[in-house]
């Protein structure tokens, strides 16, 4: 019994290690461009949330975008406006999740 005990608290260690790591690299962005709306979107009165995974260059740019979850009028409205952003620059290429809001004036 006490070593599945051993083994469980080994398990949650290195889980709560490997979540302290990729998040012990997020870079702030220093350029933001708001999304285009799309305009059946807007016809259709469609508003959500995009979620992007981002993989951000060294220098700060954005190499490569994947759509995680959100409305498919959406997004590629959001791809197209993250591309255009800029972040702190950093040690490597990493990725980090993006959320990018849509909501219709009411």
């Amino acid at each position: 019994m006490t070593k599945k005990y051993v083994m469980l608290l080994s398990v949650a260690a290195f889980c709560l290690f490997t979540v302290t790591l990729l998040h012990a690299d997020t870079r702030k962005s220093v350029k933001t461009v708001p999304p285009v709306y799309p305009a059946i979107a807007s016809k259709m009165r469609i508003e959500g949330t995009v979620k992007l995974d981002v993989t951000i260059d060294p220098d700060g740019s954005v190499e490569d975008v994947k759509v995680v979850s959100g409305h498919q009028l959406l997004t590629a409205a959001a791809i197209d406006a993250v591309k255009k952003w800029r972040y702190e620059p950093g040690e490597g290429k990493i990725t980090q999740s993006v959320n990018v809001e849509f909501s219709l004036p009411h």
